[in-house]
């Protein structure tokens, strides 16, 4: 469906506030302040030099107290006012081809939500996060089946940065422009229609196809397209084609809705509209010179406004929810959308050839000012006032005027400004990034400094090493170099090492060795003074580090090897004098605070002269300690620039502090060259690593290197001051910087880290859903060596971001990246782990929210649970198969073991009995029939052997009994053994006329003992009672059993007793219940003392 724009349109009258802006005015009023500062600080300083010279020694510390106080009042009131005048210097990262941009010729800047880059070039978008460019472009293979060409590498740059040719997913190769939808969507306009961009499979989708041409004009120039906005009630993408209208599409789908066309009398005219912007509800069109349309998208209502001071080709933005500004060939219009009123700032820039700058692009900054882009460079526009408060025309330090056509601006969410040039890349400018102006010459000889002063006039004269001396107008520019040691040289050296402030138009140059004068900085003319010096009649010195230094009264300190020297005019000339002479010594640096109190730092010391005083004083030093350079602070410390670290000395000269590397590893370099103090008296030192500022009373550090923008890590003797407006120089083997430190605040942007890519066996994990969208991965327990490349996307001062990180499970603490921004980790155990990595800015501010990725590395399968639930399975299985068989065999051996013990029972039992029956009969026999000759025969005397005879039938009887009872198996348990002692017991002792006592416990436990076991525990009990009856003597035995792990049986009589050691030797019946004893497991303890004691210990189980 197509429609035309209505013709028929309302005006709206307009109220106009007019202004011309005069770069020139501009300059003359900045020129005019200049003056007044230079003519002020000269008076007061003039002001200071009288007041001392008037007032006596005791007076003098209240006048320079007096004096300090007027001229810092003075000064940095006027300092201010002259600082709101000056341009603020802006310097600008830049990439390029070189850095691995596709092209040069840039037209479109976005930041997409994840915190990537993205920049439209003439040849393909790249993407862009800090360090390297991802590349997307158009596919130019003419096969049917070409290949993927993803990850081709193509550039890698020393600062680890790179250029990879992506997707070849483009279907445009041309006109390119960018759009970032409501649901955080990167979409892509170009001459085929529009691609979205999908961030998980990270490739571009066509969703409106268009090959189709209105005219040559839109097939060979401009853009096809470009997105507008989206309307989120109607869900409608506006969509403006410059050479026909606008296209209404749906925010989902993508199809067209509706086709709005330009006005017929427009069209018949062939006008098309020169300018497009959507605005809420509004579509700004501008179409003629002087005129503004007005489409509401709800009603279709077109209203025109009249605005003279639109030219050709303006650009608009929004600056506010009231305001629009347009800027077009040599005016800046605001307009005030709600109250009908704008204001027109007329401008005539041009460039040195003459020609118009026209406004291309629009962008407001971090304070508010629109930086208007265009054929010439940058003007920053500021809106409250209402005029052009700077000029941008070189991007590149070194030149006055660099290839400046600026095709388009925009601001990232760390206030980071992004210009792209067409012809010369990007440029960045930082407003959270340390300023450190970099003050160096297009000499390819030398660039080593050894001086540095800044005039009254704002240039900066610069002392070279073999070079003679460079020259810089205020701002960085590079005017002049007077070189030295040559036939048309105005210097007697080549190396210049000090400089100071005569007057005005003067100023002192000290140079290596002897040399010294007066250079005059207007007609650049230089009077050599050291034949006043050489008058003096001074031996040739070592003077390795001259310096100078110009004091409140006039004179003019400075060194010669072991000598401080003064010079002073006199008559139209000078006078040279020796103000005092350290032997053995090489001067290095002096200092002299407003009281007058004179320091001096050597080779090996530092000394001082109290201004009450008449001699120096030495301040000890480690040994070895070269002082290089001295300065107080407010509060009046004293502070010692030193090749081992800085010392702060009390009012006394004793030491408060020293820091060093050691014991302040932030401070990372001892050898430190130049000491100053910044507007909040903090401390800065430069060294061989950089310059590190030092907050004293936090002892807070914080290093900065060349990759904040120093001219080199390495920094020079006496290459330092600070101007009276507060800036500071250093200067180093590669040229000088220069800074404000009061304009120096934290980066408050803090880091996202997107993980970019990982490696598994060192090969790239294939995903179907990029890396940096996943939340976690599984792996084999094989591949358990990884890589994992993360990037912080910070854009302020990329080369200053840091990375740690940290794998949950395998790392104890944070590691700290490095430059490669890579974790590798091998062979890693199966289980959960966690990967956590984050960053901070340029200022060390850390995103206490890291970016996490779980991997889990999967564990084999015979280590899994279903795998160990299937193997316990397996072995229960085989343990009851294995377990069924043992106790088959089991029962089948108690069974065949079971029938052994009932034969041997019955074979016990049957021989027991045959024992019983025929030789218990016989044995009886014999003793019946013994006695019964006995009593036949009537002589005594034959009737012994009857009587022996009998006794031992009897005898055998006995112990054929006891036999019997042992081999009786129904004998065989404890109950049975217990009973049968105490029956033998109580008739062998009553027949020996022993009273006895026998105790039993009331249960006694089922145990069955076997017929061993009973026999020699009862022969163990029977061999104690017979020691008993038979050599005791006692008249009374106890006998006691008790039953716990084992059976304890206690004998014990109340007899003599007996000589243990003569037992020993020959008693056999004690040793026999030993052996009996050892025989059942047990064992026999014997104690003799008012009795005997018999203990026997027999384990039961």
């Amino acid at each position: 469906m197509s429609d035309f724009l209505p013709c028929a349109c309302t005006l709206k009258n307009l109220h106009i506030n007019k202004r011309t802006a005069s770069s020139k005015k501009i300059t003359k009023s900045l020129e005019s302040v200049i003056q007044i500062y230079i003519f002020a600080s000269t008076a007061l300083r003039e002001l200071s030099i009288f007041l001392t010279s008037i007032i006596s020694l005791k007076a003098l510390q209240t006048a320079a107290q007096i004096t300090r106080t007027i001229l810092l009042t003075f000064l940095c009131t006027l300092s201010y006012a002259v600082l709101q005048a000056q341009d603020k210097p802006y310097l600008f990262d830049s990439y390029g081809v070189n850095e691995g941009l596709s092209q040069n010729s840039v037209y479109d800047i976005l930041e997409d939500n994840q915190g990537f880059m993205w920049i439209a070039t003439h040849d393909g978008i790249n993407r862009f996060d800090g360090y390297g460019f991802n590349e997307y472009r158009f596919n130019p293979s003419l096969k049917e089946r070409a290949g993927q060409g993803k990850g081709s590498l193509v550039i890698r740059n020393n600062n680890g940065g790179r250029a990879l040719i992506n997707r070849f997913a483009l279907q445009g190769y041309k006109g390119y422009s960018l759009y970032r939808n409501s649901r955080h969507q990167l979409m892509v306009t170009h001459n085929y229609g529009i691609s979205l961009y999908d961030e998980y499979k990270n490739s571009f989708e066509t969703v409106l196809e268009d090959t189709t041409y209105e005219d040559n004009n839109e097939r060979d120039n401009g853009h096809k397209f470009r997105i507008l906005g989206e309307d989120t009630v109607h869900h409608n993408l506006w969509v403006w084609r410059p050479a026909k209208g606008l296209y209404v599409l749906d925010n989902s789908t993508f199809a067209k809705k509706r086709v709005i066309l330009y006005p017929l009398p427009m069209l018949k005219r062939g006008i098309h509209a020169k300018a497009v912007y959507k605005d809420g509800n509004i579509i700004w069109m501008n179409f003629e010179p002087g005129e503004l349309l007005a489409m509401d998208t709800r009603t279709m209502k077109l209203t025109s406004y009249c605005l003279p001071g639109i030219t050709s080709d303006p650009v608009l933005k929004n600056l506010n929810k009231d305001s629009l500004i347009i800027a077009s060939r040599g005016h800046v219009i605001v307009f005030n959308k709600k109250q009908n009123r704008y204001t027109d700032l007329s401008f005539d820039q041009r460039d040195p050839k003459d020609a118009t700058f026209f406004p291309l692009c629009l962008e407001q900054d971090h304070n508010g000012n629109v930086w208007i882009g265009g054929t010439d460079g940058v003007m920053v526009y500021n809106v409250k006032r209402n005029e052009i408060v700077n000029r941008i025309v070189s991007f590149n330090g070194s030149e006055a005027r660099s290839w400046n056509v600026v095709a388009y601006l925009y601001r990232d969410v760390s206030d980071n400004m992004w210009v792209g040039t067409d012809g010369d890349g990007i440029k960045k400018y930082s407003p959270n990034k340390k300023v450190f102006n970099l003050y160096r010459s297009s000499f390819t000889t030398h660039n080593m400094v050894r001086a540095v002063y800044k005039h009254d006039d704002g240039k900066l004269y610069v002392g070279l090493l073999n070079d003679g001396l460079d020259i810089y107008e205020k701002g960085g520019k590079f005017l002049e170099r007077i070189p030295g040691d040559n036939q048309k040289s105005i210097f007697p050296s080549r190396n210049l090492n000090a400089i100071c402030r005569e007057d005005f138009e003067h100023l002192w140059f000290h140079f290596l060795g002897m040399h010294i004068g007066l250079f005059n900085v207007h007609t650049k003319k230089y009077e050599d003074l050291t034949k006043y010096m050489t008058a003096l009649g001074l031996p040739e010195q070592d003077n390795g580090y001259p310096f100078l230094f110009k004091r409140t009264s006039g004179e003019v300190y400075f060194n010669y090897g072991r000598y401080l020297l003064q010079i002073t005019p006199q008559d139209n000339r000078y006078k040279v004098a020796i103000v005092h002479e350290f032997p053995d010594e090489i001067l290095t640096t002096y200092y002299e605070d407003l009281l007058g109190n004179k320091y001096v730092g050597t080779k090996v010391a530092a000394y001082v002269k109290r201004v009450e005083s008449t001699r120096w004083e030495k301040i000890i030093l480690p040994p070895g300690t070269i002082v290089k350079s001295i300065i107080k602070s407010a509060g009046k410390d004293l502070l010692l620039a030193t090749s081992k670290g800085l010392f702060v000395l009390d009012q006394n000269n004793n030491r408060k502090k020293h820091y060093n590397s050691y014991d302040y590893p932030s401070l990372i370099n001892d050898y430190l060259y130049g000491v100053l103090l910044d507007d909040k008296d903090w401390i800065w030192v430069s060294h061989n690593k950089g310059l590190s500022q030092i907050n004293p009373a936090k002892d807070e550090i914080t290093t900065f290197n060349y990759e904040d923008g120093l001219q080199s890590n390495e920094f020079n003797t006496g290459a330092f001051f600070k101007s009276v407006d507060g800036e500071l120089f250093f200067g180093g083997i590669r040229g000088s910087n220069g800074f404000y430190p009061r304009d120096f605040k934290n980066n408050p942007s803090k880091p996202k880290v997107v993980i970019m890519r990982m490696e598994v066996l060192d090969k790239p994990y294939e995903s179907d859903t990029a890396l940096s969208l996943l939340k976690r991965i599984e792996l084999p327990y094989n591949h358990n060596t990884i890589a994992i490349e993360f990037v912080p996307l910070e854009y302020t001062n990329p080369l200053k971001n840091k990375v740690q990180y940290k794998l949950d499970g395998a790392d104890e603490d944070w590691v700290q990246a490095g430059a490669f921004r890579m974790a590798r980790y091998t062979n890693l155990r199966p289980g959960t782990y966690t990967f956590n990595v984050r960053a901070s800015n340029n200022d060390d501010i850390w995103n206490a929210t890291p970016t996490s990725l779980e991997i889990v590395i999967r564990i084999p399968f015979w280590q899994s649970l279903w795998f160990r639930f299937l193997l316990l399975l397996l072995l229960l299985g085989v343990a009851y198969y294995f377990s069924t068989l043992y106790l088959d065999y089991k029962i089948r051996h108690e069974k065949l073991k079971l029938e052994k013990e009932q034969a041997v029972d019955q074979e016990r039992a049957r021989i027991s009995s045959d024992m019983h029956d025929d030789l218990g009969s016989g044995l009886s026999t014999i003793r019946l029939l013994s006695e019964i000759a006995k009593r036949k025969i009537q002589d005594t005397s034959q009737t012994k052997e009857l009587e022996r005879i009998s006794e031992a039938a009897g005898e055998l009887v006995d112990k054929m009994s006891e036999i019997i009872w042992a081999m009786n198996s129904s004998n065989d348990s404890l109950e049975n053994l217990i009973a049968y002692m105490r029956s033998f017991a109580a008739d062998f002792l009553e027949h020996a006329h022993i009273t006895h006592q026998f105790y039993i416990p009331e249960t006694i436990p089922n145990i069955k003992l076997s017929g061993g076991t009973r026999r020699n525990i009862y022969l163990a009990v029977k061999e104690s009672l017979h020691n008993v009856v038979k050599h005791a003597q006692a008249s009374e035995v106890v006998i006691q059993i008790e039953m716990h792990k084992n059976m304890t049986i206690m004998i014990k009589d109340n007899g003599k007793g007996f000589d243990q050691e003569k037992v020993r030797l020959f008693g056999n019946g004690l040793k026999n219940i030993q052996k009996r004893m050892q025989a059942v497991g047990g064992q026999a303890d014997i104690t003799s003392h008012n009795g005997t004691i018999v203990l026997l210990d027999i384990p039961l189980i």
